[in-house]
C-alpha cells in the first residue's frame, strides 16, 4: 500500500462509519457505536494526515448529506422552523429556495451552518480523545473559506437532488 493510500484510509473508514451512524439516525449516540477506534480519525485526531478540523468537517458534511440529501418538503419544514425561532416569516417553499432569492438562500445556508455546528458538537463527545471545535471560532482562525465552501457544497448537492 502506498503512503497516500494508507493516509487516506483512516479518513475513508471514518467517513463510512459516520455515514452509517447518520443513516441509522444515531448521531447523538455516536460514541456508543462499536467501531475500530484505531482507524477512526475522530478518535485519533491527526491520523488521516490532515488537520483535525478539516477531517471533522468532512465527516459532518458527508453525514448531513446522508440525513438530508436533497431539497424537499422535509428540509423546507426544518428551515422554516429555524426561521420561526428567529422570528422570521415561515414562507419558504422548495420553489423559492430553488429560485434563489437572497432571503431564502440565507436561511438555507444558516440551516446548513447550524447542522455543521451541531455535528461538530456531537463529534466532540465521540470519545475521550475527540477534539472540540466551535464552528464560529474557526472562521476568524482562517477557516472561513473552507466552511463556506462546505456550506455551498451541501446546498449545491441538495439542490441538484431536489425533487
Amino acid at each position: 500500500m502506498n503512503r497516500s493510500t494508507s493516509r487516506s484510509d483512516p479518513l475513508l473508514y471514518t467517513i463510512s462509519h459516520f455515514k452509517e451512524i447518520a443513516r441509522k439516525n444515531l448521531f447523538a449516540e455516536n460514541g456508543k457505536i462499536a467501531h475500530d477506534t484505531g482507524r477512526c480519525a475522530v478518535c485519533n485526531p491527526g491520523i488521516a494526515g490532515l488537520d483535525p478540523f478539516s477531517v471533522y468537517l468532512e465527516v459532518i458534511v458527508e453525514s448531513v448529506l446522508v440525513r438530508r440529501p436533497r431539497l424537499d418538503e422535509a428540509l423546507v419544514s426544518e428551515i422554516n422552523g429555524d426561521r420561526a425561532m428567529a422570528g422570521l416569516k415561515t414562507n419558504l417553499t422548495v420553489r423559492r429556495l430553488l429560485d434563489g432569492s437572497p432571503d431564502a438562500l440565507d436561511s438555507w445556508a444558516a440551516w446548513v451552518r447550524e447542522a455543521l455546528a451541531a455535528g461538530l458538537g456531537l463529534l466532540s463527545i465521540h470519545s475521550s480523545t475527540s477534539l472540540d471545535f466551535d464552528l464560529d471560532e474557526q472562521g476568524p482562525m482562517g477557516r472561513g473559506p473552507l466552511i463556506e465552501s462546505k456550506i455551498r457544497y451541501i446546498i449545491d448537492h441538495q439542490k441538484k437532488m431536489a425533487g
